[in-house]
Formats: C-alpha cells, sequence, structure tokens
C-alpha cells in the first residue's frame, strides 16, 4: 500500500488533527477528485487537459447534467490511478433558490455516496 499526503481541509467535519499522511484509497480518490473540480482546463503547467472548472461549466447555458457527468467521469478515468479499481460515478443536479442558482454533484464509489459538492 503507497501512503499518500493527507490533505483534507481542517473545515472538514471529519478532519483529524494531526494526520500527515494516510493509506485510505478512497481517501486520495476523493482528493484528486476535488482536485480535477477546482482546476479549470489550462491552467496546470504541462497538461493543459488536466482539469474540470466545474464553477465555469456549471453556469454556462449550453451545457446539460448528462455533458458535465460525463466530462467528470472522463477526467477521473484519466487522471486517477486508483479509480479503475471502483465504479465511480458522478449524479449531477441543477436547481434555484431565491437569488441564486446551484449545482449538486454527488459521487458514488461503487454506489455508496462518498462526496457532495455545492457549487452556487
Amino acid at each position: 500500500m503507497i501512503k499518500d499526503i493527507y490533505i483534507k481541509d481542517p473545515r472538514d467535519p471529519n478532519y483529524v488533527f494531526g494526520v500527515y499522511e494516510h493509506e485510505d484509497v478512497i481517501e486520495s480518490i476523493l482528493s484528486k477528485i476535488k482536485m480535477i473540480l477546482g482546476t479549470r482546463q489550462g491552467q496546470l503547467l504541462g497538461d493543459i487537459n488536466f482539469g474540470v472548472g466545474i464553477e465555469d461549466l456549471v453556469f454556462e447555458s449550453r451545457i446539460n447534467k448528462f455533458e458535465l457527468e460525463e466530462k467528470i467521469r472522463r477526467q477521473v478515468m484519466q487522471y486517477i490511478n486508483e479509480a479503475s479499481d471502483y465504479k465511480i460515478d458522478p449524479k449531477v443536479s441543477f436547481g434555484k433558490a431565491e437569488g441564486y442558482d446551484y449545482c449538486v454533484i454527488d459521487f458514488f464509489v461503487d454506489q455508496q455516496k462518498v462526496l457532495g459538492v455545492l457549487v452556487k
């Protein structure tokens, strides 16, 4: 088993103080998914195809939930080696609240929800 750097945000309710590395494969996959979602394509030197740029895509009027799910799925399969051992399925839904639009992306690993992302 390969150890990975523990990069969980201290604001995360599951954050563990004093941990610097971990061996949890799912934790590694989730960290990498967050990096993919938060990186705009072209922003990473050396690989202009890395990243989804989720905030740009969510509010683009020409993209639908299926296109966004597929774009995320392709990025996960291309850039997360550990993902090949699991069925990773992003589910996107759009909505409107008082005064703003939002998007929820739920991530399922082997049919178990492991992460929810709210973009507003």
